[in-house]
């Protein structure tokens, strides 16, 4: 199986706008929520290169987040409101002015390298997220702290209407994760190992596992929830949780790591003891699904 058909086959199930450029930074995957984000088809942008898929976004090809994972540059940080690296996913935002014919329109990207299984960088995938609705709503919430000498009553109706749109926001955001979660584990994920059951090659097996780790990491809800739980666990120990939760046995998960097996039973261990299970017979899959 053709590995760029494969991954836009797993591209395609994500929610979010999604692209992935190969390492010479022409495009492989172009998702049908970034086609209907920007009016591009797919079919203009795969195999383009020179940052032909900035266009829709900047009218012109120019470096966007997914670059700086490839080629970091801090010249290309300051074109953004907010840069933070999160674990191994580089995260920013910025407000385009008439963008998607719109009078502002702010978006949210996040960007990860992909690796193979000898840890050299293949390329790497960007998600795109509108956040415009949420970012009003924080200049709300901003102008309404300022507004502390408006009638008491009324700003007790207007902290009650903020907190119920606060708590939709969140019930909305909690659905949304759980959709995710939903389609991963109902489509996405079985769909892999269906695929790993056909006869593919060495490579392509790597492929498929590189897939199945990169999509769990960078995709999964679990992550946020398990960070939130257990703010002691290091990103290497998040990552080492997510794939016992999601059945790997050390042996693969070592084996998609690329490190020794005797490494990832520190890693459970570790993980054990941050979770207050050490010496207990508590099966770690059946606590770390707990979380959720």
């Amino acid at each position: 199986m053709d590995h760029n058909n494969t991954l836009l086959q797993f591209i395609e199930f994500l929610p979010d706008a999604a692209f992935v450029i190969d390492r010479e930074g022409k495009v492989i995957a172009w998702n049908h929520a970034i086609e209907k984000m920007t009016g591009v088809p797919k079919e203009q942008v795969l195999g383009k290169g020179e940052h032909f898929y900035a266009i829709p976004f900047y009218g012109k090809p120019v470096p966007m987040l997914i670059d700086l994972v490839l080629t970091p540059g801090s010249e290309l940080f300051e074109s953004y409101d907010f840069v933070d690296w999160q674990g191994n996913t580089l995260v920013a935002e910025r407000c385009r002015e008439n963008l998607f014919k719109t009078n502002g329109t702010h978006l949210r990207g996040a960007a990860s390298s992909l690796f193979d299984r000898e840890g050299n960088v293949i390329g790497a995938v960007e998600t795109i997220r509108d956040i415009t609705d949420r970012k009003r709503l924080e200049r709300l919430l901003m102008q309404r702290e300022k507004d502390l000498n408006v009638n008491a009553s009324q700003l007790r109706e207007t902290d009650i209407t903020l907190k119920v749109l606060l708590r939709a926001r969140e019930d909305d955001q909690n659905n949304f994760e759980k959709r995710i979660q939903s389609n991963l584990k109902q489509m996405v994920f079985p769909c892999l190992n269906k695929l790993k059951k056909t006869r593919l090659d060495q490579k392509q097996k790597t492929y498929v596992d590189i897939l199945e780790s990169t999509l769990q990491e960078i995709f999964s809800p679990f992550v946020s929830t398990l960070k939130s739980k257990i703010q002691d666990l290091t990103p290497t120990e998040t990552h080492v949780a997510n794939l016992i939760k999601n059945g790997k046995t050390s042996k693969k998960i070592a084996e998609i790591l690329n490190v020794a097996e005797k490494t990832i039973e520190i890693h459970r261990y570790n993980i054990r003891m941050k979770l207050g299970i050490t010496n207990k017979k508590i099966n770690l899959r059946s606590n770390l699904l707990s979380l959720e």
